[in-house]
């Protein structure tokens, strides 16, 4: 199983938002987390990448 770890991105710092992700829903201006035991985040931003290899994703925020 490979889940990936999502990292807010703001002024070229990166933060930790959640563990174990599997799934990932835009909408809009709303990037929604979701992990493998079915806690959901949601995260004003803008999905910038997902590196499927490194497991990692990132996502933009003011």
């Amino acid at each position: 199983m490979c889940l990936s770890d999502a990292f807010e991105v703001s002024g070229g710092e990166r933060k930790p938002l959640m563990n174990y992700v599997s799934g990932i829903a835009v909408d809009g201006e709303k990037v929604v987390l979701t992990d493998m035991l079915g806690a959901k985040k949601i995260v004003t931003g803008t999905l910038k990448s997902v590196d499927l290899t490194k497991n990692v994703i990132l996502i933009e925020t003011a």
